[in-house]
């Protein structure tokens, strides 16, 4: 994947509803489709551009049958609606989302070479030289 579409990707979780499909991961939900069919299942997966994967699914469709499946992806123009379940408290769930996307992770400490001692050095001897004047 391109370093341009992870930008993307990540833009559309922290700007638009696919981080609130996001914070629905490991739930049994309902999605309504446009064709007038429904989707009832777990979401394993959702990417930035809001494609959802599900697991353990049942399809119902226009005249109420079910048809069970293993899998099933969703891509996001046949999405009408998410129904969001009221254990779900959206408001904590897209801040904590937030935070774990928005949050920078610790880099190592560098090694500390001879070069690098003696710029820091130098570095300390010029302020040093410039709070005397």
């Amino acid at each position: 994947m391109s370093r341009l579409t992870d930008r993307k990707e990540r833009f559309n979780s922290l700007n638009e509803l696919t981080g609130l499909a996001q914070c629905l991961l490991d739930r049994n939900i309902l999605i309504d489709l446009r064709n007038e069919s429904s989707v009832a299942g777990k979401i394993t997966n959702v990417d930035g551009f809001m494609n959802i994967s599900m697991e353990n699914v049942v399809l119902i469709d226009q005249l109420g049958k079910h048809f069970p499946m293993e899998e099933f992806m969703i891509y996001p123009r046949y999405i009408r609606y998410i129904h969001i379940p009221e254990s779900v408290e959206i408001k904590p769930a897209l801040e904590e989302h937030i935070r774990k996307l928005t949050t920078r992770k610790r880099r190592p400490p560098v090694k500390r070479t001879y070069r690098i001692k003696r710029a820091q050095e130098n570095h300390l001897q010029t302020l040093a030289e410039i709070n005397m004047k």
